[in-house]
């Protein structure tokens, strides 16, 4: 059987029908892209539903766009969290403070280390070896990782049970 493979030429018809709706499919994007903006929105019409998971960051926010003013009152607030840990004489420890699930790492620190006093001659107190952002393992984050806690490593050196702490300040929204 042999296939008859001679394709007629679209009529002049057909070419202005399908430009026109090319034209007119691409037009409607191009024209919804370049008109809508903040003034077209009417209040509460975008809502966290309709935002994809992230979609909004330091990177797709104009500068000075998001101010205090511009929030609503307790929208964006910090918390302390602290742990403490006991370290046993001759011995080094880290103590881990963490943010809760939702929560981001803006800073953090050590609250001393109790008893601070000198403990005799030759016996020299504990001392803070690192503070430092920690991935959820309480290790140093690698670049690009996300911290979620403060770690600080302490050496006791000396000859009873230290208290030491670990504090993250962190961002909730």
């Amino acid at each position: 059987m042999k296939l008859n493979t001679k394709f007629r030429r679209p009529s002049a018809s057909m070419v202005v029908a399908t430009a026109a709706l090319v034209i007119a499919a691409g037009g409607a994007g191009a024209l919804a892209q370049s008109t809508l903006n903040g003034r077209n929105l009417t209040n509460r019409s975008v809502t966290n539903n309709k935002i994809a998971n992230q979609a909004i960051n330091n990177r797709t926010l104009a500068r000075n766009s998001v101010l205090n003013s511009t929030l609503a009152p307790g929208a964006i607030s910090t918390v302390l969290r602290y742990n403490v840990l006991n370290i046993a004489s001759g011995t080094a420890g880290n103590v881990f403070a963490q943010c809760n699930s939702g929560e981001d790492v803006v800073g953090g620190g050590f609250g001393g280390i109790n008893p601070t006093t000198w403990v005799g001659q030759g016996n020299p107190q504990a001392h803070v070896s690192f503070s430092r952002p920690a991935a959820a393992n309480g290790q140093a984050p690698t670049n690009g990782l996300v911290p979620v806690g403060w770690n600080v490593g302490v050496v006791n050196e000396s000859n009873q049970v230290v208290q030491a702490s670990a504090y993250v300040v962190c961002l909730r929204a």
